[in-house]
């Protein structure tokens, strides 16, 4: 499932920067942490929510907003 990840503010669920674009089956949940090791250093972040997103068509997709630690 094709997913991206966005940099959430703290005190509102906004996108903000995208962090990762990638197809995935990992079922990502709230509270899950990640780690970009592509960073100039290495970035944590904690998963604060999933939005599944269902097209016309059937394409099914997710955004994951997550907070910077």
């Amino acid at each position: 499932m094709k997913t991206e990840i966005y940099e959430s503010d703290p005190f509102t669920p906004r996108k903000g920067r995208l962090l990762a674009s990638l197809s995935s089956e990992y079922r990502f949940e709230k509270g899950d942490e990640l780690f970009f090791d592509d960073e100039p250093a290495r970035l944590k972040v904690r998963i604060i929510g999933v939005q599944v997103h269902v097209k016309g068509n059937g394409d099914v997709y997710r955004d994951i907003l997550a907070l910077k630690l």
